[in-house]
């Protein structure tokens, strides 16, 4: 299970999204293999002889394995929204946004000064403000 570190800076907080959208989504595609795998495996009706060695326990372990695999994107999912919550408690709806872009929709510096209609340099001032009106959240829990 992934266990999730200890946060100093808000900027690493947020930069967790990024490292667990890629956790989802190999977990995902883990969980895939693994009912792939149960597809296969399952029983089905045929004239054919069943296999003298066969592994009576492989579906059993399939199964926990795709339960783990559950849970721990479970947790992640957990975390994701813990982030985007965190986000969305900044009063200031352009702070909120440039973290969001940033952040969540991981555009570069000058495409959210176009999406906001204000200079680069001013995109940086705000994102140090962003970050620290995050830090004062994470300090106050």
């Amino acid at each position: 299970m992934t266990r999730y570190k200890t946060i100093t800076t808000a900027k690493e907080y947020l930069s967790q999204i990024r490292d667990v959208n890629i956790r989802l989504k190999s977990l995902a595609r883990q969980r895939q293999s693994l009912e792939d795998a149960l597809y296969n495996i399952s029983p089905k009706l045929s004239h054919t002889p069943k296999s003298a060695t066969q592994d009576v326990h492989r579906m059993d372990g399939l199964i926990a394995a795709k339960l783990d695999i559950e849970s721990e994107m479970e947790t992640a999912s957990i975390k994701l929204a813990e982030i985007y919550k965190t986000v969305s408690t900044i009063p200031a709806a352009e702070l909120g946004a440039v973290l969001t872009y940033r952040y969540i929709d991981r555009l570069p510096w000058l495409d959210i000064a176009k999406e906001l209609f204000i200079s680069e340099s001013r995109v940086y001032q705000l994102h140090r403000e962003a970050l620290a009106a995050i830090e004062e959240v994470l300090d106050s829990e």
